[in-house]
């Protein structure tokens, strides 16, 4: 999975943040920022208590967020879901997952570095007259990263294009390109590609990990069943050699004056 993490780290490098604008629909970064993350269900849930390898069961499994972020135990981590998606031909989905949270923390970092003396900026472009210099320098930056995460992943024929619909994929350009840099015009389409995840790749995934485990508790019974016949069949040599033996001691002590 070094493709994961060097794919990302390349997209997204450094902190910056960036908030709305008050001509966008975007949410004011205050608000967005101070919402908890939100949880998303999925198929199963997840008990530290069972999380043994040893002990597998639909209760033990994380959920697919929290393998998304690497809270899974055993096999169930966010390398070996990542090595999956690529086997599957899919990769870009996580990728895409990991960049736009990334650059929304670096978003966020932005913003809270530049709230007390530009509380009037938002992360939109008509609003950086309310940075100083080394402010729209990092506002800047920001900008990068959303280009490089939109020719990366969204843009048509870009070089991991992202299976999303015509509507979403306007909707994200025209936002950035109207110069409207908050994380949440990613939002439907990290979501769409989250359900994406969550319908196909994170079920053959668990299903894949229960399937190994099914085979792996099927070979160790039979070597053990295979050790136990063994066994049984030495110690049952070992009776038959000692009766022998006996019988031939108990005869010559008979024979001894």
């Amino acid at each position: 999975m070094p493709t994961t993490i060097s794919l990302v780290h390349t997209l997204i490098q450094g902190p910056t943040m960036h908030q709305q604008s008050s001509l966008s629909s975007s949410p004011p970064a205050s608000d967005y920022f101070s919402q908890p993350h939100k949880q998303r269900n999925s198929v199963a849930s997840f008990d530290s208590r069972h999380s043994s390898d040893d002990h597998d069961s639909p209760l033990s499994r994380p959920t697919l967020h929290q393998i998304l972020l690497n809270q899974g135990r055993g096999q169930y981590t966010l390398d070996n879901f990542a090595s999956f998606l690529q086997s599957q031909f899919c990769y870009e989905n996580l990728a895409f997952w990991l960049a736009s949270r990334q650059y929304k923390l670096c978003a966020q970092s932005l913003y809270q570095s530049v709230r007390q003396s530009a509380p009037m900026f938002s992360l939109h472009t008509e609003s950086t007259q309310f940075l100083s210099q080394s402010q729209a320098r990092a506002f800047n930056d920001l900008q990068r990263k959303m280009r490089a995460i939109l020719d990366t992943f969204v843009l048509p024929s870009s070089p991991h294009e992202l299976n999303l619909s015509d509507a979403v994929r306007c909707r994200l350009l025209r936002s950035v390109a109207e110069g409207n840099y908050h994380p949440h015009v990613l939002e439907q389409a990290r979501e769409s590609i989250m359900d994406l995840m969550k319908c196909s790749s994170y079920p053959l995934f668990i299903e894949g990990i229960a399937a190994k485990r099914a085979s792996n508790a099927g070979s160790a019974q039979s070597q053990a069943e295979s050790e136990k016949s063994q066994h049984e069949h030495d110690n049952g040599s070992w009776r038959v050699k000692a009766k022998h033996h006996f019988k031939l001691v108990s005869k010559m002590l008979k024979r001894t004056p």
